[in-house]
């Protein structure tokens, strides 16, 4: 998720699109950020969890076809951005469910007060989150990058 806020935080910033989707499990999510036309990323997640709050992909699983799909409605917005066709999922939060085969959809209203792209941004700048989540310390703990 803190990978998700920095992506999005960057591209708020210099006012580029940005196309997200997560996976967990049977479940997907995807919503599209066009920054000054809607809600951005942060305005649904103000604040990354702390670090072991959110399991893995290895620690929870996922199912392989949900990644697809999920990849699916994202490279969709895309190209539905690209060739301005149709209705994006800006101000729409898209939720996935596999093991009931359905989709809803979710209204997402922009936060006046968010950090990023309300009225008086608090975070102007791009952060470590990886220093911030305490995620290279997770890593070297078990064997991974030095």
């Amino acid at each position: 998720m803190q990978f998700s806020l920095l992506v999005n935080d960057a591209c708020v910033m210099s006012n580029k699109p940005f196309s997200h989707a997560g996976i967990l499990r049977f479940e997907g999510q995807a919503i599209t950020v066009i920054p000054n036309q809607g809600p951005c990323y942060r305005c649904l997640f103000p604040e990354p969890p702390p670090p072991g709050m959110v399991p893995s992909c290895q620690e929870a699983g996922i199912l392989g076809a949900v990644a697809g799909i999920m990849g699916m409605v994202q490279a969709t917005e895309v190209l539905k951005y690209i060739l301005d066709k149709g209705e994006l999922l800006i101000g729409k939060l898209l939720v996935f469910n596999a093991l009931e085969m359905s989709f809803r959809k979710l209204n997402i209203q922009r936060n006046f007060s968010c950090q990023v792209c309300g009225d008086k941004p608090t975070i102007t700048k791009l952060i470590d989150y990886e220093q911030f989540c305490g995620l290279m310390s997770q890593t070297r703990e078990i064997g991974g990058e030095n």
